[in-house]
């Protein structure tokens, strides 16, 4: 498959880990790898989001987004704190989001899914949208 597709084998050949890759790169390597494409269901200030993070070496903000990313992919109904339900494709990606519903719609007995939530939360903060 990469010897036939130009972009993705040059997108292999930069060996970088996935949380290295930019979104469009990421994005292009989810469709054209076939595996589940989580990156169509972020907005393109999402993915430059998400870019930001990845140039800032914010790997762990970046994880935040991908699992939003996840969640969305999903379906649109997901489960936020305190039984309440949102609409994951529609919600956007706040800081207040993000500890109101996102963080609530990873099981994660580990916890790297709720580091991962707070960095991208103090990223947010650190970095306000425009």
């Amino acid at each position: 498959m990469r010897a036939n597709d130009k972009r993705l084998a040059e997108i292999t050949a930069q060996g970088k880990p996935p949380e290295k890759l930019t979104a469009d790169e990421l994005d292009y390597v989810q469709k054209a790898a076939g595996f589940v494409n989580t990156f169509a269901y972020l907005s393109p200030a999402e993915k430059a989001l998400y870019d930001k993070a990845v140039a800032s070496g914010n790997t762990e903000a970046a994880a935040g987004i991908n699992m939003i990313a996840l969640i969305r992919q999903g379906g649109e109904m997901a489960g936020g704190a305190n039984g309440t339900t949102y609409n994951s494709r529609t919600t956007e990606i706040t800081a207040a989001n993000i500890e109101k519903y996102f963080s609530h719609s990873i099981v994660d007995p580990t916890g790297k899914a709720q580091s991962q939530f707070q960095a991208l939360i103090q990223f947010l903060q650190d970095n306000p949208v425009a």
